[in-house]
This record gives C-alpha cells, sequence and structure tokens, in this order.
C-alpha cells in the first residue's frame, strides 16, 4: 500500500487535495492511503509515509525536514502550485511515484 502524508500550514486546505489523490490512485487500481496534517506534525508521520508532500505556502521547510529526516530516506516533494490550486490529484499523485522510482 502507498502511503502519502501531505503537509501544510494548518492541514485544512490539503485535505480537500487527499481526496483527489485517492480517487487518481484508485482509478489506476493502486491501493493508497492520503492523509493530510500540519507541517508542525511532520516528527510525527515522517516514519509512516513513502513519501512525504509540501504544500506550495511551506516549500521553504523542504530542505529543513530533508536534512532533519535524512536517515529515513523518506522523499520530500514540493507540490506545484498550479497542481495545487486546480485539486490535480492525478499530477500530484504521479509527482509522488516520480519521487519513489528516485
Amino acid at each position: 500500500m502507498l502511503k502519502l502524508v501531505l503537509l501544510c500550514q494548518y492541514g485544512a486546505s490539503t485535505g480537500m487535495l487527499t481526496q483527489k489523490i485517492r480517487q487518481a490512485a484508485k482509478d489506476r487500481g493502486l491501493e493508497a492511503e492520503v492523509n493530510a496534517y500540519s507541517y508542525s506534525d511532520v516528527g510525527k508521520y515522517v516514519d509512516e509515509a513513502d513519501v512525504i508532500l509540501l504544500g506550495p505556502q511551506i516549500r521553504f521547510k523542504k530542505e529543513e525536514f530533508e536534512k532533519k529526516y535524512a536517515d529515513k530516506n523518506t522523499p520530500f516533494v514540493v507540490i506545484e502550485t498550479l497542481d495545487y490550486g486546480r485539486m490535480n490529484g492525478e499530477a500530484v499523485l504521479n509527482n509522488a511515484l516520480k519521487a519513489l522510482e528516485k
């Protein structure tokens, strides 16, 4: 099962995007668990996530998280602003899957 964690300022607006990503995964026949939280909770979820997706409003945290959690080997991916604004679950899922391939 693919486990995606989306982080944003408070975990609220990203919650809508989780539904779109779940649907995109379902349409592909992928089993995925997708949840949204506040970025301040990153430490609680970094161990269980296959990929951590960052809302565009917290893109500045990416480098900090990558350094702090380097031993976890969990990719951190910033959601593109356009994909976020359009709630494009398919594009966000594609970027998460690409991060896993690296």
